[in-house]
């Protein structure tokens, strides 16, 4: 039974009244910190902004093409290195506050745990959405609505994911300090196949990753949106080529082209299509969420 005392009724009606209750209490506190919430907006519009402007319109030309994929990249890392950072201060900062009251028998632990993350997922959408709208047309992607909103439910995801693994780190670590080693070592996994050389060669293809390197793929939230927003982006893609010579032109009836499905089996994002991209993502954030309330629920010293 989900409870902290016997004297909290098990009831499901009192167990959604005290999920109403700390959800109110939980934005409130999101209200109250509004100020720290605008500034991770702020900071979501300047990264954008410099992501976008660095690698402007290059989507639109034959040159641009071919610093598509270092675009993409680097707007999966910025999601999901800056979600994961926002967030790991989230249960350890009200741990002492929380034991407290859980010994109190103030509140179910699972109402606690639900009006929490759905309270700072309400205003975490935020920051997904508007660096999406912000970059995604100043890289000058597709100028299609479907391609867009695709987009922006990856970084979405993405960000979700981030969050997701700060909120699991946090339960089970309890402190910030052991948090923050551990989740920099986690992040250091998912970001194991980045190449720090340049912002404009950033990302090793699937296709050319060593083979004694291809289990990181199934622990890396960063390859699976980044793969899955590839698809989006290069499925239907074409340039005009300026210079049929170039890198990637092909011809296409009687014009000189940048494919992008050329792109898609070159680089190896066949081996898994958009579509079981975001279910992985899904089913991640859903385990790191059971996993982050075990922890608040069962680690209470």
């Amino acid at each position: 039974m989900d409870c902290i005392t016997p004297s909290i009724t098990d009831s499901a009606t009192d167990l959604k009244l005290e999920e109403e209750k700390l959800k109110e209490g939980s934005l409130k506190e999101q209200w109250r910190t509004r100020k720290m919430v605008l500034t991770q907006l702020l900071q979501s519009i300047f990264m954008a902004v410099l992501v976008g402007t660095v690698f402007l319109h290059d989507a639109a030309t034959q040159t641009g093409s071919a610093h598509l994929q270092p675009a993409l990249f680097f707007c999966v890392i910025n999601q999901g290195v800056f979600g994961a950072l926002l967030q790991i201060n989230s249960f350890p900062r009200e741990r002492m506050i929380s034991l407290r009251e859980r010994a109190a028998g103030t509140y179910y632990v699972s109402a606690y745990f639900l009006a929490k993350t759905t309270a700072e997922t309400l205003t975490q959408l935020i920051t997904p959405i508007v660096f999406s709208c912000t970059v995604y047309f100043l890289i000058s992607l597709q100028a299609t609505a479907s391609k867009f909103f695709i987009f922006t439910a990856f970084m979405i995801l993405c960000s979700l994911y981030a969050t997701s693994l700060a909120l699991a780190i946090s339960a089970l670590c309890r402190t910030v300090d052991m948090s923050v080693t551990v989740l920099c070592a986690a992040l250091s996994t998912c970001l194991s196949r980045s190449c720090p050389s340049s912002w404009r060669s950033a990302y090793l293809a699937p296709s050319n990753v060593p083979n004694y390197f291809t289990w990181l793929d199934m622990l890396s939230f960063v390859q699976f949106t980044y793969v899955g927003v590839s698809h989006n982006e290069l499925e239907g893609y074409q340039v005009p080529c300026t210079s049929p010579t170039g890198n990637g032109c092909v011809t296409v009836g009687n014009s000189t082209l940048v494919v992008g499905n050329t792109n898609i089996q070159s680089n190896g994002f066949d081996y898994l299509t958009m579509q079981a991209c975001a279910g992985i993502l899904i089913s991640y954030i859903v385990i790191c969420r059971i996993i982050a309330y075990l922890g608040i629920r069962f680690i209470t010293w």
